[in-house]
This record gives C-alpha cells, sequence and structure tokens, in this order.
C-alpha cells in the first residue's frame, strides 16, 4: 500500500468519523448534531444534481425557442459605413465602437443609422449587422451552441448555489459550536478553578 493511499484511507476514515461519531465515549452531543448536519448536507448536495440537471434543461429549451424566433425575426445584411469609425470605444458600447452607415432593409428600403464596427474601420467598409423585419439594427440571434452554454451555465449555478449555501450553513454552524465548547470549557475550568480554593 503506498503512502498516498494510506493518506487518502486516512482522510476518509477521519471524515467518516465526523458524520457518524457511533458510540465513541468521547463523542459530545454537539459532535452527533454535525455529523448529523453534514450528512443532510451531503445528501442535498447530491440531490441537487437532477434538480440543476432539469433547471438546465428547462433553460437551454427556452433559449433554443428563443433562437427559432430570431432566426424568423432577425436578418443578416451588409452595411457600408459612411464615415470613418472611430479609434477609441464608444461610450456606452463597451464591446467596440459604432459608426455611420448605410444598407437596405429586407423589404428594399434603404436604411441609415448608427452601426457596430471595427476600430479604425474607413469610410466604404462594408461590415455585417443583423436587422429585424422593419430593417433597424438589432441584436445577434441567439444560436443553438449559445442556448447549450446558457443550459448549462444555469444548471451549474443553481448546483453551486445550493452547494454553497450548504457549506456556509455548515460553517456556521461549526463555528457557533466551537463558541459553545469553548464557553463550555471556561465553566468548567472556572468550576475547577473553585473546588482547588476550597482544599
Amino acid at each position: 500500500m503506498t503512502a498516498r493511499s494510506v493518506a487518502s484511507s486516512g482522510r476518509f476514515t477521519r471524515a467518516w468519523r465526523r458524520i457518524r461519531p457511533g458510540r465513541n465515549p468521547l463523542a459530545r452531543s454537539g459532535d452527533r448534531w454535525e455529523g448529523r448536519l453534514l450528512a443532510m448536507i451531503v445528501v442535498l448536495v447530491i440531490a441537487a444534481v437532477p434538480a440543476a440537471v432539469t433547471w438546465g434543461g428547462d433553460v437551454y429549451a427556452g433559449r433554443l425557442d428563443d433562437a427559432a424566433r430570431d432566426a424568423a425575426a432577425k436578418h443578416q445584411v451588409t452595411a457600408v459605413l459612411t464615415a470613418d469609425a472611430p479609434v477609441s470605444a464608444t461610450a456606452g458600447y463597451a464591446r467596440g465602437v459604432r459608426a455611420p452607415a448605410q444598407w437596405t432593409a429586407p423589404d428594399g428600403g434603404e436604411r441609415t443609422g448608427s452601426v457596430p464596427a471595427y476600430r479604425g474601420a474607413t469610410g466604404g467598409t462594408e461590415v455585417t449587422i443583423w436587422v429585424d423585419h422593419g430593417g433597424e439594427v438589432t441584436s445577434a440571434p441567439v444560436t443553438q451552441t449559445g442556448a447549450i452554454v446558457d443550459g448549462v451555465s444555469a444548471g451549474v449555478a443553481l448546483w453551486l448555489l445550493v452547494a454553497g449555501a450548504g457549506g456556509l450553513g455548515y460553517g456556521v454552524f461549526r463555528v457557533l459550536l466551537a463558541r459553545s465548547r469553548q464557553a463550555w470549557w471556561d465553566r468548567e475550568w472556572e468550576r475547577a478553578a473553585q473546588d482547588w480554593t476550597r482544599q
């Protein structure tokens, strides 16, 4: 048996004794409550896995519906910049810059307005934008990959929330338990000191 396996076995044994002190005469009621709470948290965290998967699946399905609606409502067109794009980021538009441009709407009409562009792009540069049925600039449609990312993120976030809440609750309980034990020790030492002064 390697040193690593011995250390791993020792950690597992200590964790199991913390969860279930058994009939150990040195185990106090606080130790038993700590073990019960830890066991409940472990069960809760495990039980949160299917709930997180379900939640992530629901978010994924909802985002797929959004993707279907976006595919029908949004159109990709080519816009031509009518002026040079700024070199520095536009205020309120952290992802890049915006520049004046002209494009043809899905209904055939000409539109002008401000569109996302590369920094420093010169007038006459063609950029690809997304527009709605009326030809107004809109955000890019939701994609299946984006739906997957959103679904997985939602599921993981829910599970981490449950695990974090359980860990926080366990930590608070241990702090309170430590204070209770310290207060008990203080009382015992005070009682012992009184007994010593009487002798």
